[in-house]
């Protein structure tokens, strides 16, 4: 199903009218509708990030800024720029998430000094070298997914509401995804990643949450990516959100490399 601006304005006003405790909802599109609108309002920000990589002992940090743009009509845009350590500075990411059908992503590797498309086939690849992948950039957009099961369990003393949903465009390395809510304010704490084998390689723990916009708009400020099978993990903490981000026109595959 598509929604047009105004009827997901009107489901999410709907589902809003529901106070947090009750959290046996309609369906699971419905717990993520509403996650995904309480986590939107910023319009156009900004967020300075620290990663820190820790495999076999040993941890790298890098630092990058993010830039996102809301648009009404299709997913979120995003350009992630490196600043240190000296062989990620000037890498650049953007990300055109799309409401349903395949999202789009360019790369930007000043070492070569131009801006190649990253194929469907590549975006399960590592993000960077992190725990994280090329399509976990990507805004949730609800029309690319379909949604199974509903529910809820006990995460980190929450009972949360659970919801998995299964990938429906291509180059996915995912299976499924499941994720808890917290019904608190329909963010997830928790999502677990299945591969294509239906095994659970990944776990993202999200927390550090921080309202803005006067309460209505959630963000997480630290996120943990565990892979099981590596044994590596991927800390991401953001330092700040500020409505201060790039103009619109940078979110293109032909200017987003001259942003730093």
């Amino acid at each position: 199903m598509t929604y047009t601006p105004s009827r997901r304005f009107i489901l999410a006003a709907g589902i809003a009218a529901l106070v947090a405790p009750r959290i046996a909802l309609a369906g699971p599109a419905d717990a993520m509708h509403k996650s995904r609108e309480l986590r939107r309002g910023l319009t156009n920000s900004m967020a300075d990030v620290t990663m820190t990589i820790t495999a076999q002992g040993r941890a790298s940090v890098r630092k990058m800024r993010q830039y996102v743009l809301e648009t009404p009509n299709s997913g979120n845009q995003t350009i992630n720029v490196f600043s240190s350590p000296a062989d990620v500075q000037g890498v650049s990411i953007l990300t055109h998430s799309a409401l349903n059908g395949d999202d789009r992503q360019w790369l930007f590797l000043p070492s070569v000094g131009r801006v190649k498309r990253i194929s469907s086939s590549n975006r399960s690849g590592a993000f960077v070298g992190s725990d994280f992948a090329y399509e976990d950039l990507s805004s949730l957009e609800l029309e690319k997914y379909e949604f199974t099961a509903a529910g809820t369990s006990a995460v980190g003393g929450v009972n949360a509401i659970e919801v998995t949903y299964t990938p429906r465009y291509s180059g996915t390395g995912y299976s499924a995804i499941r994720s808890y809510l917290d019904p608190s304010h329909y963010q997830p704490i928790q999502n677990h990643y299945f591969n294509r084998r239906g095994e659970h390689m990944k776990t993202l723990h999200l927390g550090g949450y921080k309202s803005y916009g006067g309460g209505a708009i959630w963000r997480p400020h630290h996120l943990v990516m565990t892979d099981h099978a590596k044994g590596s993990t991927t800390e991401i903490v953001f330092s700040a959100f500020r409505s201060n981000g790039t103009a619109a026109a940078n979110f293109s595959a032909n200017r987003f490399e001259r942003v730093s």
